[in-house]
């Protein structure tokens, strides 16, 4: 393999994992099950409604299917990179506030093997955790009361993918993904009125890391050399994912640390409990199919159905409201003229899509939705097959009903997918 493509894997495996660790959300919604799940997919996705179970592109990772690796051409090597920033609004029926993110999305590599075989490998995030809660109480003979939830952390998927051409129009993938990442929730109990009262202290901490396979297929025609038509389906399998928790009770008395002689020191901090505990999550099985149609590099409609049965999992032994998730994704993409030779904005790819998603949470009777409207743009580079890609998400997550919380966010999303070629010899430098 060259250098320079070495280089490339080095930074992917190296500078991902640190970088990718930041707060992604403030959503009180990521308190439950494993966080808030991130949208699928890199910049063409996103911005066509985080579609691409039927999707093939021979400049674009595509792992939604991994069975898609078989659309990179035999000599190219595609290096994807992206950002993103994201603004939400929260309300309820009488309160309001408003936090912005910035964080590194996703870096990724695909490349070919062989002309029939084709492969890719990157890191996300899957997951993210991020809230912090006050409930204050006020209650007789005791006075107030503060309850405060704090939640950190999240997972990241760093996934190895792999397809093959088994006949000229049909392809088979797989992506095994490595899940792993930590997720904590904190909770405190302060007696802000009483001078003497001790704080509670309750720590839930969790590792995960292990293994989850994603098996895909897809199907393609070309049409009177014009239009084109691909089906596509997915199937991610049940696993237990190996945890390890920590599970932490302290009481915080008032005053400093007293030393009664040179050997005993009295700390405020007292600590009741303190157990590790080795257990597993059960990440429920998920089904999927995709269609997409159009005309040849010019214009593509693609759309997406998933499930998932959350019912099932577990976390350490607890169901923790979750259920049955499902999700509706579609979206377009038009090139006026994918070869002119003049005007610039006839070889843009303009995107337009949306999505409709029953969560895997159920809060207070209500099945948290989410749905949004997603556009954009793939911007080329002059006279190389290298795409900037420009996207935003506008969408709405939950409901001011039964006391819960609506959140309307909206997400810029910005990405490189830089084209190369491997075996490509130049006379000059």
């Amino acid at each position: 393999m060259p250098t320079r493509k070495k280089q490339f894997i080095l930074l992917l495996a190296i500078i991902a994992s640190p970088v990718l660790a930041q707060v992604n959300t403030h959503s009180p919604y990521s308190r439950f099950g494993l966080g808030q799940l991130s949208l699928p997919g890199y910049g063409q996705n996103q911005a066509m409604g985080s579609s691409g179970i039927a999707l093939r592109s021979n400049k674009q990772i595509n792992y939604i299917n991994p069975a898609a690796y078989t659309a990179i051409d035999t000599m190219s090597f595609l290096f994807d990179f992206g950002l993103n920033a994201s603004n939400t609004r929260y309300q309820t029926t009488e309160l309001n506030s408003e936090l912005t993110n910035f964080n590194l999305d996703h870096l990724a590599i695909g490349f070919a093997i062989s002309k029939w075989w084709k492969a890719a490998a990157g890191i996300g995030p899957y997951s993210s955790i991020g809230y912090n809660i006050l409930d204050q109480k006020s209650l007789p003979n005791i006075g107030l009361i503060d309850y405060s939830f704090e939640g950190t952390g999240g997972l990241n998927n760093f996934y190895l993918g792999t397809s093959v051409l088994v006949f000229k129009r049909l392809s088979l993938g797989i992506n095994m993904s490595n899940i792993f990442g930590y997720l904590e929730n904190i909770q405190r109990t302060d007696f802000p009125t009483d001078a003497e009262a001790a704080q509670t202290y309750a720590e839930n901490r969790m590792v995960v890391r292990d293994h989850v396979f994603t098996f895909g297929i897809q199907y393609h025609e070309l049409l009177k050399e014009k239009y084109f038509i691909a089906l596509g389906a997915i199937y991610e399998n049940q696993s237990s994912l190996n945890t390890n928790q920590t599970l932490l009770y302290q009481n915080f008395f008032p005053g400093n640390a007293v030393a009664l002689n040179d050997s005993t020191i009295v700390s405020p901090t007292f600590q009741l409990e303190k157990n590790s505990y080795k257990g597993e999550i059960i990440y429920p099985a998920r089904i999927g199919a995709g269609i997409s149609f159009g005309i040849d590099k010019k214009l593509i409609l693609s759309g997406d159905y998933q499930t998932q049965n959350w019912s099932n999992s577990l976390i350490m032994g607890e169901s923790d409201s979750l259920v049955n998730s499902n999700s509706m994704n579609f979206g377009m993409e038009y090139t006026p003229n994918y070869e002119a030779l003049r005007g610039y904005l006839n070889r843009v790819h303009y995107r337009f899509g949306g999505y409709y998603s029953n969560s895997y949470l159920r809060i207070r009777g209500e099945q948290i939705q989410d749905y949004g409207i997603t556009f954009g743009v793939g911007l080329p580079f002059k006279g190389t097959k290298t795409t900037f890609n420009l996207g935003m998400v506008l969408g709405q997550r939950g409901t001011t009903d039964n006391s819960l919380i609506k959140e309307n966010y909206g997400i810029i999303n910005l990405s490189f997918t830089l084209h190369d070629f491997w075996f490509f010899k130049r006379k000059f430098d």
